[in-house]
Parts: C-alpha cells; sequence; structure tokens
C-alpha cells in the first residue's frame, strides 16, 4: 500500500513543479522559529511545510502512511526523495544502455548517475543517524551534501552548453524534493533542540 501512495506522490510532484517552478530559487525558506513555540505533534506539519521552498511537494509528503509528528514528517522526506534519486539514476543508465553514449554525454551520463548514487548514500546515512540519535548530529551538512550532489547532473551539463538535458525532468523533480529534505530537516531539528533545552537534562 505504501508503494502505491509513494507511486502516486510522482503525480503529485508533477503537479506541484507545474505550481511552483514559477517560484525558482527566491527565498521563501525561513528557518526561524518562535522561541516559544515547540513542535510537537500532527498540528505542527502544516506550519513546516509552510517554511520550505516547495510546499506543495511537503504537503505530499504529509499524506503518506504514518506521518503523524515532524520527526515522521522528515523521514518520509527522506523516504521518497531517496527513492527519487533512485529511480533518476535507472533513467540515466538505461539512457546511456539504449542511446550508446559517447564523448561529452558519456560523461554528463556518468556525472549525473554519480550525483543521483549519492543522493541516495547520504540520505540513507541521514536516515540511520536520526533513527539512531534523532536530529542531535550536523544534519544540515548531511541534507546539504545531499541537495548539492542533486545538482551534479545539471553542473555537467553547464560544461556543454550546446546539449539539452535529456533529463530534465527528473534533475529537477529530484532537486525539489531534496531541497524539501534539507529545509524540514532544519526546522525540525531547532524545534526538537529547543524542545529538548525546555525538557532539561531529566526530560527524557
Amino acid at each position: 500500500m505504501e508503494r502505491f501512495i509513494v507511486a502516486s506522490l510522482v503525480l503529485l510532484l508533477a503537479s506541484a513543479a507545474a505550481v511552483e517552478g514559477r517560484m525558482g530559487r527566491a527565498a521563501v525558506f525561513d528557518n526561524s522559529m518562535p522561541t516559544n513555540h515547540v513542535l510537537t505533534g500532527g498540528d505542527e506539519l502544516p506550519r513546516i511545510c509552510d517554511q520550505v521552498r516547495f510546499k506543495t511537494i511537503c504537503q505530499g509528503f504529509r499524506k503518506l502512511p504514518g506521518v503523524a509528528t515532524p520527526r515522521q514528517l522528515l523521514l518520509a522526506s527522506i523516504r521518497v526523495a531517496s527513492d527519487k534519486a533512485k529511480e533518476a539514476k535507472l533513467r540515466v543508465e538505461e539512457y546511456k544502455a539504449r542511446t550508446h553514449a559517447s564523448g561529452p554525454m558519456e560523461s554528463i551520463a556518468d556525472s549525473c548517475r554519480q550525483g543521483y548514487d549519492n543522493v541516495v548514500q547520504s540520505l540513507e546515512e541521514t536516515r540511520q543517524l536520526i533513527e539512531a540519535r534523532g536530529t542531535n548530529f550536523d544534519i544540515n551538512n548531511k541534507a546539504s551534501f545531499a541537495l548539492t550532489s542533486a545538482g551534479d547532473c545539471k553542473t555537467a551539463l553547464e560544461d556543454f552548453p550546446d546539449i539539452k538535458s535529456p533529463f530534465a525532468a527528473v534533475q529537477q523533480n529530484v532537486f525539489r524534493v531534496v531541497d524539501n529534505v534539507l529545509n524540514i530537516a532544519v526546522v525540525v531539528q531547532q524545534a526538537e533542540a529547543h524542545q529538548a533545552k525546555l525538557l532539561g537534562p531529566h526530560g527524557h
């Protein structure tokens, strides 16, 4: 059932791309949290999604099974982003095999494949750390590396401006879901750190 819902989210991502694409890289993410506010449960999920860049995609994460808390929203976003990166890597490999890519296109395809592989690896490491330690680690650095890797395909293509990307839609989708992972992670980490401070050393 979960696979079906995750697969359905692909359609949501496509529609979100049309709506949110007009936003570009505008700075709509505000990672500041009210100092007297603590994220505790499902009621806070809309507040989190209001603070990310691609809001419609974040709202899609909220509809996934088992998402009732900010931490679960973060883990769901990681799972979806990882699945999208795996799909992107497969698309690149299929393209390379089908077209027998050579020369610059072979180099581009290899960069794209490696970039998406790095996204998957970084997100999996992030997920494991969250499961083991919560968000009490340098989650921003981990998620930022995943976001940088998500842009490797675009970077590789920039070296060859005359070549039109055969992966444009895939590149955009992966970048957006990973960007949301980073934004959600920052908000949740700030909130959990604030909550821990309020509870004190004996709060757990």
